[in-house]
């Protein structure tokens, strides 16, 4: 006769892994939700699919309730007057930048808010801990989360909007926070010129910091590729053939086409990654091919389609770093409500 099951946390063990096996895919854009992000390189590596987040099933599923807030909000506003437009033909409403890489979906748009009945603001949602969410009531959105305040700023932006109304629910006792936020010319002119950078860099930014224990890496997702050599994903933004250009397109210069999504996270035989995603120094290369050496080990390395592929070095995952002390762990509670949804 088999083992029979825990009669503990067995049901709750396979919802997670529910959460966990529905993978999802890159965005497509530069989201608006990261633009306040602290680190210029993460942005980038974002931007360039290089790494995937990796949450437990928990953490997605906090996630999940987060965005099950929405609705209820929603219900409220309009229970309370506020005029509210939440979709576009059945879709999220979206807005983009010039390039058509960078922007975002908002939560809505509304009339009706008592801080200004007659104004028509972008409307921002977010959930957070009892400790987040008593410094947010302290300090405001600005000041306590630069992120959020940046989404906003750059979705009142792109809509020709002057306000927005963000509301943040506590995840612990359900008491609600909003405020007013006024629309801001220089800060929205700065992000889209960060974004603008981002966009057309064919190199990361240097890392915030070259320790691992830097208490802004250490919960970053990607800390593994910044400081343990894990190797970047294979797909054609990883690659030094493709390229970002006007309409929120990319092209790839190797086979001089245009590169749907599909393609872009299929990825093909020719690919050679940017030398600046391989953990080793570039000593030689032509069209077809980059040579590296590896510090530590000595070795050295071609690739490129007729050498070692990007596929394999992708697979290989280069030489380990040793385990470092990374002082105090840092709770996921007390940053979930900084991702985005």
């Amino acid at each position: 006769m088999p083992p029979l099951p825990d009669s503990m946390h067995t049901t709750a063990r396979k919802i997670y892994e529910w959460y966990e096996s529905k993978k999802e895919d890159h965005r497509e854009h530069l989201g608006a939700s990261l633009i306040g992000h602290h680190c210029d390189r993460y942005l980038w590596l974002t931007f360039r699919w290089a790494a995937s987040p990796q949450f437990g099933g928990r953490v997605l599923r906090l996630f999940n309730t987060g965005k099950r807030e929405e609705q209820r909000v929603y219900e409220e506003l309009r229970a309370i007057g506020v005029e509210l437009h939440t979709e576009e033909d059945g879709k999220q409403i979206d807005c983009r930048d010039d390039s058509g890489h960078f922007g975002g979906s908002l939560d809505g748009i509304g009339r009706g808010f008592a801080e200004g009945p007659k104004t028509w603001a972008v409307l921002e949602i977010k959930t957070a801990n009892d400790k987040a969410f008593t410094s947010l009531k302290a300090k405001g959105v600005q000041a306590e989360k630069p992120q959020h305040y940046a989404q906003m700023q750059t979705y009142m932006g792109m809509m020709k909007l002057d306000r927005a109304m963000y509301i943040c629910v506590n995840k612990n006792t359900d008491d609600l926070h909003t405020e007013w936020v006024h629309f801001n010319k220089e800060t929205y002119r700065d992000l889209l010129a960060r974004a603008e950078r981002t966009i057309k860099r064919t190199t990361p930014a240097d890392r915030i910091s070259n320790d691992p224990a830097h208490w802004l890496c250490k919960m970053c997702d990607m800390y593994k590729l910044c400081h343990q050599q894990e190797p970047a994903e294979f797909n054609c933004r990883t690659c030094c053939h493709s390229t970002p250009v006007a309409g929120g397109k990319w092209t790839c210069h190797e086979f001089a086409k245009e590169l749907s999504a599909d393609d872009q996270r299929k990825g093909c035989d020719s690919h050679i990654f940017i030398p600046a995603l391989v953990h080793g120094t570039p000593i030689d290369g032509e069209r077809n091919f980059v040579e590296y050496f590896v510090e530590g080990t000595g070795e050295t390395f071609k690739n490129g389609p007729a050498h070692v592929t990007s596929k394999e070095v992708a697979k290989r995952g280069r030489k380990k770093t040793p385990a470092v002390d990374l002082g105090p762990k840092i709770s996921l509670d007390d940053l979930n409500d900084d991702i985005p949804f």
